[in-house]
């Protein structure tokens, strides 16, 4: 077969769209290399992303906009891809993160599009007017023209169908995987380098994600500040630093735990194993998730996790996690005092946590988007 992909997020964005898209092509490539690929999208210039492109540019086609045209990326990658896509002679192109091209011309091509969530008409308030209007237009074309349309989660499967009305025959649930960084104990080296440079304490809980308000970190801190004092550990916020670090601090330094909650700000991706590793708990009560892959890198780590019992984080979490109502700190509280107080139950939360991820690793999450692809490329 011949598949394409929207490769914008894997050549610029270290976060999760950036992660799946990265992942997704890494596991057809070692489990499918006989299979032609092409990666619409700019080259990235530095960074994370360009050393993956340079690891992997040699494995695929690149398909880029032409220099000469006068036409912006974002116009070429809505608009103009199409004629790449017609000319590239594909089966399967794929929107990897809620968006294929417009006017669609095409007719050989079977079309996917990946829909995460529906966050920004969940979080309204948390996306400018006119985002949310582009999100929109783009999402409600992908899902009218796309020929099959993937869900991370079977929440945003039932966000599509409630929200926007999306027909559910025409989505199908292909859960994600993470990298395969997580699956293996990162060496005492590293484990060393990273805790010293980072000046890591013996107990910590951790938090990694982006710093905003739908991650709920708030309700974190004012969790630990209810906890009895020997465990009250640290708490580490890993992500890149945003306005919210700022609140944040404000909440930490009302509860007097000013030196008990840090900020190490970004952690290069191969330094983030460590981090679970070396970790005493997970942390992570989202208000609403399309998957949570920090989850799942979790307990491929073995660290039992403490999350929401809302949205899509049970369907993630399994049995490697203890749920918690994400709006009550005294609840959070209560679940993390539980777990830190029963060493058999934190054992039992890292054996079924570890087992229950096995259904996310990328060959079993590669082959089942494999074969939605094959079927669909028969329906010509």
């Amino acid at each position: 077969m011949r598949i394409g992909f929207d490769a914008k997020r894997a050549f610029f964005n270290t976060r999760g769209l950036g992660n799946y898209s990265r992942n997704l092509i890494d596991g057809l490539l070692c489990y499918y290399p006989e299979e032609d690929y092409f990666l619409f999208g700019q080259k990235p210039e530095e960074g994370e992303c360009l050393g993956w492109f340079n690891r992997t540019e040699k494995n695929v086609n690149i398909v880029a906009p032409d220099a000469a045209l006068p036409i912006k990326k974002a116009l070429w990658r809505s608009y103009y891809m199409e004629n790449d896509i017609r000319l590239a002679n594909l089966d399967i192109y794929h929107g990897l993160s809620h968006e294929i091209p417009f006017k669609k011309r095409n007719n050989r091509t079977k079309y996917i599009v990946t829909v995460h969530d529906l966050l920004f008409l969940r979080f309204k308030e948390n996306f400018k007017w006119f985002d949310v209007q582009v999100y929109l237009s783009k999402i409600k074309h992908s899902c009218r023209h796309a020929d099959l349309i993937i869900a991370v989660s079977v929440q945003t499967k039932q966000d599509l169908v409630d929200i926007l009305q999306v027909p559910a025959e025409k989505i199908v649930v292909n859960y994600q995987s993470c990298s395969k960084r997580y699956y293996s104990r990162p060496d005492k080296t590293l484990l060393n380098k990273v805790k010293e440079e980072y000046k890591l304490p013996e107990h910590f809980y951790l938090f990694v994600g982006a710093m905003v308000k739908h991650k709920n970190i708030a309700r974190i801190i004012e969790s630990i500040a209810l906890l009895p004092k020997e465990i009250q550990y640290p708490l580490l916020i890993v992500g890149k630093s945003s306005a919210y670090k700022k609140q944040l601090a404000d909440i930490a330094r009302k509860h007097k735990l000013e030196g008990k909650v840090r900020f190490p700000g970004y952690v290069p991706l191969d330094y983030l194993p460590a981090f679970y590793s070396l970790a005493t708990l997970f942390v992570w009560p989202s208000l609403f998730e399309g998957f949570g892959i920090p989850v799942i890198e979790s307990l491929f780590c073995k660290l039992p996790v403490i999350t929401s019992n809302t949205g899509c984080l049970p369907e993630t979490g399994g049995g490697g996690a203890y749920y918690v109502d994400p709006e009550s700190p005294q609840d959070m509280a209560s679940g993390i005092e539980t777990v830190m107080s029963n060493p058999e139950m934190y054992a039992d939360m890292q054996r079924k946590g570890y087992a229950h991820v096995q259904k996310f690793h990328i060959k079993n999450t590669t082959a089942s988007l494999f074969d939605l692809y094959s079927s669909l490329a028969c329906q010509f």
